[in-house]
């Protein structure tokens, strides 16, 4: 009997056992499950600051964009609320003109690029901003330009990679977004010495969007920007006279028929022709003398010449090497000229068939007196006396046209 109670004793505590033990395992993984309804389920974000959205416990605003449904995400995509294709405004202001190295085609200069589109993503309430626009600079202007979507301008006509010197961002309650960059930077351009030394270069600026198409983004420019494009007289160009900023827009071919947007600002700079009349113009126009010289200092008698040929030939010779120097030492300091049709080259021309001329009054008039053989000591001298007053004028006239043309 005993061992009867105490069987059905161990039976029961099993079984209350394994009660509380299946009682224990199931508790927890319903609890786990289960949400509780008096609790949120996510913490309630403090009221936006400025406009804005800021993390808990903080009271300064995080300036973000908001995609165009409304989302708190950056909004890096491009700007479609207008339609498109997004106009960009472009303006550059040349702030200082480093250096112009005309044999190199080079100039290098500091720039402002202004750029201005609209994101209507980026609006917010005017009151919010008591200046009429949000300002960000330094650091705080390259953390906003990372989190909205911004145009990619390359320069295609820079020779190295630029060095920013700061940046400026303003957003504005409708949406306009206005980024400032200043740049120094090297860049290649075309000189053009026809005129040389009353020409002018164009110091440009080629700007181009490579990753959007002429779909998609256009670059473009209004009075504002026209304006705004100029050139600082703080600090003039050694040799040069900065003019007037030209901007022109137009369209750059690109793979399967896409087009992509350019605007090129062009600056005008004129050459300070006194600097080049002492060292190149009075060398050359001076070399002119020497085939005059070689027919002035001769003078006709009934028997020939006075003066043997083969002297005035020496002279006329040593007028050709003078002037072979002359241009060699021309060409090495000023390389642009060398090797185009401009007035330095055109009176080099005039100097070689001015010395061409003289030789030959030497050899045919002075030496073999043909002149004399076949017609006469008279005709002769009338012949010499129209050379020493017409080589002269000739001379005069056609380097006086030469530089006129340049000049004109």
């Amino acid at each position: 009997m005993k061992r009867n109670r105490s069987t059905t004793r161990t039976f029961v505590t099993l079984i209350v056992t394994l009660f509380f033990g299946v009682a224990f395992l199931l508790v927890p993984l319903k609890s786990r499950g289960a949400k509780s309804p008096e609790a949120p389920e996510t913490a309630a974000l403090p009221a936006p600051v400025d406009g804005k959205p800021t993390p808990a416990g903080k009271g300064e605003p995080v300036p973000e964009a908001r995609d165009e449904r409304g989302g708190a995400e950056p909004a890096l995509s491009l700007p479609t609320g207008k339609g498109l294709p997004l106009p960009v405004y472009v303006g550059i202001f040349f702030l200082e003109l480093k250096s112009f190295d005309d044999n190199k085609s080079e100039f290098e200069c500091t720039t402002d690029m202004r750029l201005r589109w609209t994101d209507l993503r980026l609006q917010f309430p005017k009151g919010d901003a008591y200046r009429g626009y949000r300002e960000f600079r330094g650091k705080e202007a390259e953390d906003q330009l990372a989190k909205m979507w911004t145009p990619t301008i390359d320069v295609a006509n820079r020779l190295e990679a630029a060095s920013y010197v700061g940046r400026r961002v303003r957003i504005f309650p409708n949406g306009d977004v206005e980024t400032f960059a200043r740049v120094t930077g090297r860049y290649k351009v075309n000189v053009d010495p026809e005129r040389f030394p009353f020409d002018r270069q164009h110091l440009l600026l080629e700007l181009l969007v490579r990753e959007n198409t002429t779909d998609e983004v256009a670059l473009r420019f209004d009075k504002d920007d026209v304006e705004f494009s100029r050139v600082s007289h703080a600090k003039h160009l050694e040799g040069w006279r900065p003019g007037l900023v030209d901007l022109r827009a137009d369209a750059l071919p690109g793979w399967n028929g896409d087009h992509y947007s350019r605007i090129t600002a062009s600056l005008f700079v004129d050459r300070l022709a006194t600097s080049s009349l002492a060292p190149i113009f009075i060398p050359l126009v001076a070399s002119l003398l020497i085939p005059l010289l070689a027919i002035w200092m001769n003078r006709p008698t009934s028997e020939g010449f006075e003066i043997q040929a083969f002297e005035l030939a020496n002279m006329g010779i040593g007028g050709l090497f003078s002037v072979i120097a002359l241009s060699f030492a021309i060409y090495s300091s000023y390389g642009v000229v060398a090797g185009s049709d401009n007035t330095v080259t055109r009176l080099f021309g005039l100097n070689y068939v001015s010395l061409a001329l003289a030789l030959g009054i030497v050899v045919l008039f002075f030496r073999y007196n043909l002149l004399l053989r076949f017609f006469g000591p008279y005709v002769q001298e009338q012949a010499f006396r129209f050379l020493t007053w017409a080589m002269p004028l000739l001379s005069l006239a056609m380097s006086i046209a030469f530089m006129l043309v340049a000049a004109l």
